[in-house]
C-alpha cells in the first residue's frame, strides 16, 4: 500500500495574527486498475448459482460479451440481474442481443 504523505504549512492571520496551519496531502499513488476477466466474470455468475451451460463467452480489448445459448424465456430476468450485478448491461439486437461487461469499471 502506498504511504501517504502529509505537509503542515503555517500561515499568519494578516488581521489578528493567529497562526494557522494548513494541511496539503499530496494523496496516494494510485494503483494500475485491474481489469475483469472472462474468468472472473464466469466465476461470479457461477457463485451467483448460474447454469453457465446457457451462455457464450466473447471478449475483446474493452469489454466480454455474453450471449445466451438459447432462448432463456423466463430465466431470462435472473440471468439480467446477475450479470447487471457483475457491472453488465443489456444490448437488445435482434438475434444479436448480448450482454456487455465492461473490463474497466466506469465513473458513475
Amino acid at each position: 500500500m502506498a504511504e501517504r504523505k502529509t505537509r503542515i504549512t503555517w500561515i499568519t492571520c494578516p488581521e489578528c495574527g493567529a497562526k494557522i496551519g494548513i494541511v496539503i496531502s499530496l494523496g496516494r499513488l494510485v494503483e494500475e486498475v485491474k481489469g475483469l476477466t472472462v474468468e472472473d466474470v464466469r466465476d461470479r455468475l457461477a457463485e451467483m448459482g448460474v447454469d453457465l451451460s446457457l451462455l457464450e463467452f466473447e471478449e475483446d480489448e474493452e469489454s466480454i460479451y455474453v450471449r445466451p445459448r438459447q432462448f432463456l424465456g423466463d430465466l431470462w430476468g435472473r440471468y439480467n440481474d446477475a450479470l447487471k450485478a457483475v457491472g453488465g448491461s443489456w444490448v437488445k439486437e435482434g438475434r444479436e442481443s448480448r450482454w456487455v461487461v465492461p473490463k474497466t469499471p466506469t465513473k458513475p
